[in-house]
Protein backbone atom coordinates (compact mmCIF):
# COMPACT_ATOMS: atom_id res chain seq x y z
CA UNK A 1 0.00 0.00 0.00
CA UNK A 2 1.07 3.58 -0.53
CA UNK A 3 0.99 5.90 2.49
CA UNK A 4 1.87 9.13 0.72
CA UNK A 5 2.49 9.85 -2.87
CA UNK A 6 2.61 13.09 -4.81
CA UNK A 7 2.10 12.36 -8.45
CA UNK A 8 3.39 15.69 -9.81
CA UNK A 9 6.30 13.80 -11.37
CA UNK A 10 4.19 11.43 -13.44
CA UNK A 11 1.06 12.30 -15.43
CA UNK A 12 -0.43 8.81 -15.31
CA UNK A 13 -2.65 6.93 -12.82
CA UNK A 14 -1.27 6.38 -9.32
CA UNK A 15 -0.51 2.72 -9.96
CA UNK A 16 2.37 3.83 -12.17
CA UNK A 17 4.28 4.59 -8.99
CA UNK A 18 5.05 0.92 -9.01
CA UNK A 19 7.10 1.83 -12.05
CA UNK A 20 9.79 2.83 -9.57
CA UNK A 21 13.43 1.90 -9.12
CA UNK A 22 16.01 0.32 -11.38
CA UNK A 23 19.39 0.35 -12.99
CA UNK A 24 19.28 0.33 -16.75
CA UNK A 25 18.75 -3.41 -17.41
CA UNK A 26 21.53 -4.72 -15.21
CA UNK A 27 20.00 -8.16 -14.83
CA UNK A 28 21.51 -10.77 -12.59
CA UNK A 29 23.12 -13.42 -14.68
CA UNK A 30 22.19 -17.03 -14.11
CA UNK A 31 24.81 -18.92 -12.16
CA UNK A 32 23.73 -22.17 -13.72
CA UNK A 33 26.19 -25.01 -13.30
CA UNK A 34 24.21 -27.28 -15.61
CA UNK A 35 25.86 -27.17 -18.99
CA UNK A 36 24.77 -29.00 -22.11
CA UNK A 37 24.67 -32.83 -21.75
CA UNK A 38 27.74 -33.54 -23.86
CA UNK A 39 29.92 -31.26 -21.77
CA UNK A 40 28.43 -32.63 -18.56
CA UNK A 41 29.40 -36.15 -19.57
CA UNK A 42 32.91 -35.10 -20.58
CA UNK A 43 33.62 -33.26 -17.33
CA UNK A 44 31.98 -35.72 -14.93
CA UNK A 45 32.38 -39.03 -16.74
CA UNK A 46 34.08 -40.86 -13.87
CA UNK A 47 31.20 -39.98 -11.54
CA UNK A 48 28.41 -40.58 -14.06
CA UNK A 49 29.35 -44.06 -15.31
CA UNK A 50 29.03 -45.73 -11.87
CA UNK A 51 25.48 -44.39 -11.27
CA UNK A 52 23.11 -47.31 -10.81
CA UNK A 53 19.95 -46.07 -9.06
CA UNK A 54 17.56 -43.13 -8.81
CA UNK A 55 18.87 -42.45 -5.31
CA UNK A 56 22.46 -42.18 -6.51
CA UNK A 57 21.40 -39.98 -9.42
CA UNK A 58 19.45 -37.59 -7.18
CA UNK A 59 22.32 -37.41 -4.69
CA UNK A 60 24.81 -36.66 -7.45
CA UNK A 61 22.43 -34.08 -8.91
CA UNK A 62 22.53 -32.04 -5.68
CA UNK A 63 25.94 -30.63 -6.55
CA UNK A 64 24.40 -28.90 -9.57
CA UNK A 65 21.52 -27.23 -7.71
CA UNK A 66 22.36 -23.66 -6.66
CA UNK A 67 22.11 -23.13 -2.91
CA UNK A 68 20.42 -20.11 -1.41
CA UNK A 69 22.01 -18.80 1.76
CA UNK A 70 19.76 -18.02 4.75
CA UNK A 71 18.23 -14.56 4.95
CA UNK A 72 20.47 -12.38 7.07
CA UNK A 73 17.68 -10.59 8.85
CA UNK A 74 16.07 -13.91 9.77
CA UNK A 75 19.34 -15.23 11.15
CA UNK A 76 19.82 -12.06 13.15
CA UNK A 77 16.43 -12.48 14.80
CA UNK A 78 17.18 -16.15 15.46
CA UNK A 79 13.83 -17.20 14.05
CA UNK A 80 13.20 -19.78 11.34
CA UNK A 81 12.40 -18.43 7.92
CA UNK A 82 11.36 -20.14 4.75
CA UNK A 83 13.49 -17.61 2.97
CA UNK A 84 16.59 -19.42 4.19
CA UNK A 85 15.64 -22.74 2.68
CA UNK A 86 17.40 -24.18 -0.27
CA UNK A 87 15.44 -25.39 -3.24
CA UNK A 88 12.03 -26.59 -2.22
CA UNK A 89 11.22 -30.29 -2.17
CA UNK A 90 11.67 -31.57 -5.71
CA UNK A 91 8.34 -32.61 -7.26
CA UNK A 92 8.12 -36.28 -8.20
CA UNK A 93 7.74 -35.41 -11.86
CA UNK A 94 10.97 -33.40 -11.74
CA UNK A 95 12.74 -36.20 -9.85
CA UNK A 96 11.79 -38.55 -12.67
CA UNK A 97 13.16 -36.09 -15.20
CA UNK A 98 16.41 -35.72 -13.26
CA UNK A 99 16.98 -39.46 -12.90
CA UNK A 100 16.15 -39.98 -16.57
CA UNK A 101 18.69 -37.32 -17.49
CA UNK A 102 21.50 -39.04 -15.60
CA UNK A 103 20.43 -42.48 -16.85
CA UNK A 104 20.63 -41.15 -20.41
CA UNK A 105 24.12 -39.75 -19.82
CA UNK A 106 25.21 -43.05 -18.25
CA UNK A 107 23.88 -44.89 -21.31
CA UNK A 108 25.72 -42.54 -23.67
CA UNK A 109 28.93 -43.06 -21.73
CA UNK A 110 28.81 -46.84 -21.97
CA UNK A 111 27.82 -46.85 -25.62
CA UNK A 112 30.67 -44.47 -26.43
CA UNK A 113 33.12 -46.79 -24.71
CA UNK A 114 31.70 -49.73 -26.63
CA UNK A 115 31.99 -47.90 -29.95
CA UNK A 116 35.40 -46.41 -29.21
CA UNK A 117 37.26 -49.65 -29.89
CA UNK A 118 35.31 -51.77 -32.37
CA UNK A 119 36.52 -55.35 -32.35
CA UNK A 120 38.88 -56.09 -35.25
CA UNK A 121 40.22 -59.45 -34.06
CA UNK A 122 37.97 -61.52 -36.32
CA UNK A 123 37.28 -64.42 -36.37
CA UNK A 124 37.57 -64.49 -32.57
CA UNK A 125 34.73 -61.98 -32.24
CA UNK A 126 35.30 -61.35 -28.58
CA UNK A 127 32.78 -58.73 -27.48
CA UNK A 128 33.39 -56.51 -24.47
CA UNK A 129 30.67 -55.94 -21.89
CA UNK A 130 28.49 -52.86 -22.45
CA UNK A 131 26.94 -52.61 -18.97
CA UNK A 132 28.30 -55.24 -16.63
CA UNK A 133 26.48 -54.67 -13.32
CA UNK A 134 23.01 -56.18 -13.03
CA UNK A 135 21.83 -53.37 -10.72
CA UNK A 136 22.91 -50.77 -13.23
CA UNK A 137 21.24 -52.59 -16.11
CA UNK A 138 18.01 -52.84 -14.14
CA UNK A 139 18.12 -49.12 -13.40
CA UNK A 140 18.81 -48.06 -16.98
CA UNK A 141 16.16 -50.40 -18.37
CA UNK A 142 13.58 -48.98 -15.94
CA UNK A 143 13.54 -45.78 -17.99
CA UNK A 144 10.83 -46.17 -20.68
CA UNK A 145 12.43 -43.47 -22.85
CA UNK A 146 15.58 -45.61 -23.25
CA UNK A 147 13.75 -48.63 -24.67
CA UNK A 148 16.28 -49.18 -27.48
CA UNK A 149 18.90 -50.08 -24.87
CA UNK A 150 17.14 -53.34 -23.96
CA UNK A 151 17.47 -54.73 -27.48
CA UNK A 152 21.15 -53.73 -27.60
CA UNK A 153 21.93 -55.48 -24.31
CA UNK A 154 19.91 -58.59 -25.17
CA UNK A 155 21.49 -58.96 -28.61
CA UNK A 156 24.94 -58.29 -27.20
CA UNK A 157 24.55 -60.90 -24.46
CA UNK A 158 23.31 -63.61 -26.83
CA UNK A 159 26.05 -62.90 -29.34
CA UNK A 160 28.77 -62.77 -26.66
CA UNK A 161 27.63 -66.08 -25.19
CA UNK A 162 27.58 -67.74 -28.60
CA UNK A 163 30.97 -66.44 -29.72
CA UNK A 164 32.58 -67.58 -26.49
CA UNK A 165 31.04 -71.06 -26.69
CA UNK A 166 31.44 -71.58 -30.43
CA UNK A 167 34.54 -73.63 -31.37
CA UNK A 168 36.79 -72.04 -33.96
CA UNK A 169 37.03 -73.54 -37.42
CA UNK A 170 40.42 -74.99 -38.30
CA UNK A 171 40.73 -76.21 -41.88
CA UNK A 172 43.28 -76.40 -44.63
CA UNK A 173 43.49 -73.78 -47.36
CA UNK A 174 41.94 -76.30 -49.75
CA UNK A 175 38.98 -76.82 -47.41
CA UNK A 176 38.53 -73.09 -46.98
CA UNK A 177 38.38 -72.66 -50.75
CA UNK A 178 35.61 -75.27 -50.88
CA UNK A 179 33.83 -73.65 -47.93
CA UNK A 180 33.85 -70.27 -49.65
CA UNK A 181 31.93 -71.81 -52.54
CA UNK A 182 29.53 -73.42 -50.06
CA UNK A 183 29.17 -70.10 -48.25
CA UNK A 184 27.97 -68.47 -51.45
CA UNK A 185 25.34 -71.17 -51.66
CA UNK A 186 24.40 -70.62 -48.01
CA UNK A 187 23.95 -66.95 -48.78
CA UNK A 188 21.11 -67.85 -51.10
CA UNK A 189 18.95 -69.25 -48.30
CA UNK A 190 18.22 -66.00 -46.59
CA UNK A 191 18.96 -62.30 -46.62
CA UNK A 192 20.84 -60.54 -43.84
CA UNK A 193 17.72 -59.43 -41.97
CA UNK A 194 16.36 -62.99 -42.06
CA UNK A 195 19.45 -64.26 -40.26
CA UNK A 196 19.16 -61.44 -37.71
CA UNK A 197 15.47 -62.15 -37.10
CA UNK A 198 16.18 -65.85 -36.80
CA UNK A 199 18.91 -65.20 -34.24
CA UNK A 200 16.65 -62.84 -32.27
CA UNK A 201 13.80 -65.33 -32.20
CA UNK A 202 15.59 -68.66 -31.72
CA UNK A 203 19.19 -67.80 -30.89
CA UNK A 204 22.17 -69.84 -32.04
CA UNK A 205 20.14 -73.05 -32.07
CA UNK A 206 17.84 -71.54 -34.68
CA UNK A 207 20.82 -70.65 -36.87
CA UNK A 208 22.29 -74.16 -36.61
CA UNK A 209 18.92 -75.77 -37.32
CA UNK A 210 18.47 -73.66 -40.46
CA UNK A 211 21.95 -74.58 -41.73
CA UNK A 212 21.26 -78.27 -41.01
CA UNK A 213 18.01 -78.05 -42.98
CA UNK A 214 19.82 -76.45 -45.88
CA UNK A 215 22.46 -79.16 -45.87
CA UNK A 216 19.85 -81.91 -45.86
CA UNK A 217 18.03 -80.23 -48.76
CA UNK A 218 21.23 -80.15 -50.77
CA UNK A 219 21.83 -83.86 -50.07
CA UNK A 220 18.57 -84.68 -51.84
CA UNK A 221 19.42 -82.71 -54.99
CA UNK A 222 21.19 -83.95 -58.13
CA UNK A 223 24.51 -82.48 -57.06
CA UNK A 224 24.58 -83.18 -53.34
CA UNK A 225 27.15 -81.66 -51.06
CA UNK A 226 29.83 -83.92 -49.59
CA UNK A 227 28.03 -85.87 -46.89
CA UNK A 228 30.89 -86.25 -44.46
CA UNK A 229 29.70 -85.18 -41.01
CA UNK A 230 33.03 -83.60 -40.21
CA UNK A 231 32.99 -81.68 -43.48
CA UNK A 232 29.46 -80.52 -42.83
CA UNK A 233 30.29 -79.25 -39.35
CA UNK A 234 33.44 -77.54 -40.60
CA UNK A 235 31.55 -75.88 -43.46
CA UNK A 236 28.80 -74.64 -41.15
CA UNK A 237 31.33 -73.37 -38.63
CA UNK A 238 33.27 -71.57 -41.34
CA UNK A 239 30.08 -69.89 -42.57
CA UNK A 240 29.12 -68.81 -39.08
CA UNK A 241 32.57 -67.34 -38.42
CA UNK A 242 33.22 -65.76 -41.78
CA UNK A 243 29.71 -64.45 -42.56
CA UNK A 244 27.25 -64.49 -39.66
CA UNK A 245 29.43 -63.25 -36.82
CA UNK A 246 30.67 -60.19 -38.76
CA UNK A 247 27.08 -59.53 -39.88
CA UNK A 248 25.77 -59.73 -36.32
CA UNK A 249 28.63 -57.64 -34.97
CA UNK A 250 27.94 -54.92 -37.54
CA UNK A 251 24.26 -55.04 -36.65
CA UNK A 252 25.19 -54.64 -32.99
CA UNK A 253 27.36 -51.60 -33.68
CA UNK A 254 24.67 -50.03 -35.85
CA UNK A 255 22.09 -50.44 -33.11
CA UNK A 256 24.53 -49.05 -30.54
CA UNK A 257 24.72 -45.85 -32.59
CA UNK A 258 20.92 -45.69 -32.59
CA UNK A 259 20.86 -46.15 -28.82
CA UNK A 260 23.37 -43.34 -28.40
CA UNK A 261 21.26 -41.05 -30.59
CA UNK A 262 18.11 -41.86 -28.61
CA UNK A 263 19.89 -41.29 -25.29
CA UNK A 264 21.17 -37.92 -26.49
CA UNK A 265 17.64 -36.91 -27.45
CA UNK A 266 16.35 -37.97 -24.03
CA UNK A 267 19.21 -36.16 -22.27
CA UNK A 268 18.59 -32.89 -24.12
CA UNK A 269 14.84 -33.06 -23.54
CA UNK A 270 15.29 -33.84 -19.84
CA UNK A 271 17.96 -31.18 -19.48
CA UNK A 272 15.60 -28.57 -20.91
CA UNK A 273 12.90 -29.46 -18.37
CA UNK A 274 15.43 -29.35 -15.53
CA UNK A 275 16.52 -25.88 -16.63
CA UNK A 276 12.91 -24.70 -16.57
CA UNK A 277 12.43 -26.08 -13.06
CA UNK A 278 15.64 -24.48 -11.81
CA UNK A 279 14.59 -21.15 -13.27
CA UNK A 280 11.24 -21.43 -11.47
CA UNK A 281 13.07 -22.25 -8.24
CA UNK A 282 15.43 -19.29 -8.64
CA UNK A 283 12.42 -17.03 -9.09
CA UNK A 284 10.71 -18.51 -6.05
CA UNK A 285 13.81 -18.05 -3.87
CA UNK A 286 14.26 -14.49 -5.11
CA UNK A 287 10.66 -13.63 -4.25
CA UNK A 288 11.01 -15.26 -0.86
CA UNK A 289 14.14 -13.25 -0.04
CA UNK A 290 12.51 -9.94 -1.03
CA UNK A 291 9.20 -10.90 0.60
CA UNK A 292 7.89 -8.53 3.28
CA UNK A 293 6.92 -4.90 3.82
CA UNK A 294 9.31 -2.12 2.89
CA UNK A 295 9.41 1.65 3.29
CA UNK A 296 10.50 3.20 -0.02
CA UNK A 297 11.90 6.64 -0.71
CA UNK A 298 12.04 7.46 -4.43
CA UNK A 299 13.96 10.48 -5.69
CA UNK A 300 12.92 11.60 -9.17
CA UNK A 301 15.72 13.42 -11.00
CA UNK A 302 13.18 15.06 -13.33
CA UNK A 303 11.72 17.24 -10.57
CA UNK A 304 14.10 16.47 -7.68
CA UNK A 305 11.19 15.41 -5.53
CA UNK A 306 11.27 12.68 -2.88
CA UNK A 307 8.25 10.40 -2.68
CA UNK A 308 7.57 7.93 0.12
CA UNK A 309 5.60 4.72 -0.13
CA UNK A 310 5.03 1.44 1.67
CA UNK A 311 5.63 -1.53 -0.60
CA UNK A 312 4.57 -5.09 0.17
CA UNK A 313 6.17 -8.00 -1.71
CA UNK A 314 4.03 -11.10 -1.34
CA UNK A 315 5.35 -14.63 -0.78
CA UNK A 316 5.69 -16.67 -3.99
CA UNK A 317 3.00 -19.16 -2.98
CA UNK A 318 0.35 -16.45 -2.61
CA UNK A 319 -1.92 -16.70 -5.64
CA UNK A 320 -3.69 -13.33 -5.19
CA UNK A 321 -1.27 -10.74 -3.75
CA UNK A 322 -2.79 -7.63 -2.20
CA UNK A 323 -0.52 -5.33 -4.18
CA UNK A 324 0.76 -5.41 -7.73
CA UNK A 325 4.01 -7.35 -7.98
CA UNK A 326 7.02 -7.04 -10.31
CA UNK A 327 6.79 -9.10 -13.50
CA UNK A 328 10.44 -10.10 -13.03
CA UNK A 329 12.46 -10.55 -9.84
CA UNK A 330 16.10 -11.62 -10.14
CA UNK A 331 18.55 -11.82 -7.26
CA UNK A 332 22.19 -12.66 -7.81
CA UNK A 333 24.24 -12.39 -4.65
CA UNK A 334 23.08 -9.10 -3.14
CA UNK A 335 22.09 -7.56 -6.47
CA UNK A 336 18.34 -7.25 -7.05
CA UNK A 337 16.74 -6.59 -10.42
CA UNK A 338 13.02 -5.77 -10.66
CA UNK A 339 10.91 -5.13 -13.73
CA UNK A 340 7.40 -3.73 -13.53
CA UNK A 341 5.22 -4.11 -16.61
CA UNK A 342 2.10 -1.99 -17.20
CA UNK A 343 -0.11 -1.13 -20.18
CA UNK A 344 1.53 2.32 -20.29
CA UNK A 345 5.08 0.98 -20.35
CA UNK A 346 7.59 -0.56 -17.99
CA UNK A 347 10.08 0.28 -15.28
CA UNK A 348 13.34 -1.44 -14.42
CA UNK A 349 15.01 -1.20 -11.02
CA UNK A 350 18.47 -2.27 -9.98
CA UNK A 351 19.18 -2.41 -6.27
CA UNK A 352 21.77 -3.62 -3.83
CA UNK A 353 20.63 -5.44 -0.70
CA UNK A 354 22.65 -4.77 2.47
CA UNK A 355 22.61 -4.59 6.26
CA UNK A 356 21.47 -8.21 6.70
CA UNK A 357 18.85 -7.90 3.98
CA UNK A 358 17.12 -4.96 5.67
CA UNK A 359 18.23 -2.21 3.28
CA UNK A 360 17.91 -1.70 -0.48
CA UNK A 361 19.70 1.04 -2.42
CA UNK A 362 19.77 1.63 -6.14
CA UNK A 363 18.30 3.39 -9.15
CA UNK A 364 15.30 3.16 -11.46
CA UNK A 365 14.52 4.01 -15.07
CA UNK A 366 11.03 4.37 -16.47
CA UNK A 367 10.02 4.00 -20.12
CA UNK A 368 7.91 7.16 -19.76
CA UNK A 369 10.93 9.25 -18.79
CA UNK A 370 11.29 9.41 -14.99
CA UNK A 371 14.55 8.15 -13.52
CA UNK A 372 16.33 8.50 -10.24
CA UNK A 373 17.35 6.78 -7.02
CA UNK A 374 15.65 4.33 -4.66
CA UNK A 375 16.18 3.78 -0.97
CA UNK A 376 14.32 1.02 0.86
CA UNK A 377 14.13 -0.09 4.50
CA UNK A 378 12.51 -3.38 5.50
CA UNK A 379 9.72 -2.84 8.00
CA UNK A 380 8.79 -6.48 8.45
CA UNK A 381 9.51 -9.86 6.83
CA UNK A 382 6.88 -12.21 5.48
CA UNK A 383 4.84 -14.09 8.03
CA UNK A 384 5.69 -17.80 7.76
Amino acid sequence: MITSLHMKWLAVPSIIFLFLLALPTVKAQSNDRFDHPGKMLTEHRLHILPLSSDKEALTFNQRFIPHQRPLRHARERNTPSQGGKRFSAIPQETKTTITTFWAALTTIGYVQEFLAKPESSLPKYYLREIVALDTQREWLLSKPSLEKLKYLLDFHDKLSTWTQQQPHASSSHEDISKFDKLSRQFDLIAKQQTWIDLFNDLGSSGILTRLEEYWQTQDQQDSPLPSSESLKQAAMLHYIESKLFPMFHTHLLTHAIQVEAQAYHVAWESWSHIQEWQEQERTRLAKRRLCGTWKWIVHNHQNHGDHKATMTFSPPELSTPSQMQPSTILIHGDTVFLKWTFPQGFQEDSLLMSNRDTRLEGTFTNSLGPHGSISGKRLSPCQD
